[in-house]
């Protein structure tokens, strides 16, 4: 029995051991170890670094006492989470206030049903109380009237219906999730960038760090602004994680500038985007690619609509570089 009990603990250790091991910060990718203090999101449900997290050592004692690894009492969540947690709380509160106002208007139609099933009582009453009055009216006026209170309550009942179909508050908590999960993943990604066709398999994650910094030197960007090098399970491709935003929109905007060298002109540069990010620019050049066939000019996609933009004249260094015929990089001697 006492070799039993001792297996069914280590089989528990070592399930939270493998647990802790495959756990990543929502914020950096990175992993945990032993040694690290680390956080969990209520909403989201991902870890972070207390650094990650900008969680002090008191905050953190307090949510070990008193979060979910205590009484529960003290919930957490991370930036992204309890940014999204108060347009949701708005959304709810206005589902709330949807949700009284079809219970209201239920109540009147049911109210008018009744009122409608009592004066059809009423009429048949009449009828059988003054059968001799009834016999003056004629058969099509009495089919006229009957048909009308028959149509009257079909309505009334199909509007019961559409009211009764409307989603259900599982459907909107599995879309809020949805779109909890997205935010998070567009927070991750705001900073990175996908390069493709610079590394081979065969290289280490050193030489695939020095060709990344090699790279950006082109564009005047120091290795110091590098947050993180990952590999992608396509080895083909590189995520590079720079510190700023900025940074990011600037190496975006120049990257067709390596088609003009003969060193990266089959290396390309995009964001990284998440699936949905994918989608939404599919069908945003897709729609582009239609209105240019039908006649339109000057269309492009900014910051994720389709705009139509102005000409703009040529500047004197695109005219200089036109003439010259040799394509240099800025912050270079042409």
């Amino acid at each position: 029995m006492a070799t039993q009990t001792r297996a069914k603990s280590r089989e528990r250790q070592n399930t939270t051991n493998k647990e802790e091991n495959e756990r990543t910060c929502g914020k950096c990718d990175g992993g945990f170890d032993k040694e690290d203090k680390a956080v969990l999101c209520d909403i989201c449900g991902f870890w972070y670094h207390l650094t990650c997290a900008n969680v002090d050592w008191d905050l953190y004692s307090a949510i070990q006492r008193f979060g979910h690894n205590g009484s529960g009492d003290l919930p957490w969540r991370c930036r992204v989470c309890q940014t999204f947690a108060a347009q949701m709380f708005s959304e709810m509160m206005n589902i709330k206030q949807n949700q009284m106002k079809i219970e209201k208007s239920m109540n009147e139609i049911k109210e008018k049903v009744n009122n409608n099933e009592r004066d059809i009582r009423e009429i048949r009453m009449e009828r059988q109380g003054n059968r001799e009055e009834m016999e003056t009216i004629t058969q099509g006026a009495a089919a006229e009237i009957q048909d009308k209170f028959i149509q009257e309550i079909r309505e009334i009942k199909d509007r019961i219906d559409s009211i009764e179909t409307q989603p259900a508050v599982g459907k909107i908590s599995e879309d809020i999730q949805k779109e909890i999960n997205e935010a998070v993943q567009r927070e991750k990604r705001k900073n990175r960038i996908v390069i493709n066709g610079l590394t081979s398999a065969e290289d280490t994650y050193e030489e695939v760090w020095g060709k990344v910094e090699q790279l950006l030197q082109k564009f005047t960007i120091p290795p110091s602004d590098i947050v993180q090098v990952a590999r992608l399970n396509d080895r083909r491709y590189v995520s590079v994680e720079l510190h700023r935003n900025e940074t990011k929109a600037k190496l975006l905007k120049r990257s067709k500038e390596l088609k003009e060298t003969t060193q990266y002109t089959n290396v390309y540069i995009r964001a990284d985007l998440t699936y949905t990010q994918r989608m939404e620019g599919k069908q945003l050049r897709e729609e582009m690619r239609k209105r240019l066939n039908s006649g339109e000019t000057n269309l492009k996609i900014i910051r994720g609509k389709l705009v139509k933009v102005l000409d703009r004249p040529r500047s004197p260094r695109d005219t200089s570089t036109q003439q010259s015929g040799q394509p240099h990089f800025r912050g270079e001697t042409a």
